[in-house]
């Protein structure tokens, strides 16, 4: 502990840590998103009558 450079480290981690979750955040709520939107356009195809996917 008394090692200067002990509490570098420390903080590199935890800013490391920090940009892991912020990741892993953005994949989860992009998988959401996702699903939800699909979920919003059947519902939308459904109410006007539009079954085929048309480009």
């Amino acid at each position: 502990m008394m090692w200067p450079f002990r509490r570098r480290d420390c903080e590199e981690k935890k800013g490391n840590r920090l940009v892991k979750r912020l990741v892993v955040g953005l994949i989860i709520g992009g998988a959401i998103g996702s699903i939800v939107g699909s979920k919003v356009l059947d519902k939308h195809r459904k109410e006007h009558g539009v079954d085929d996917e048309k480009d």
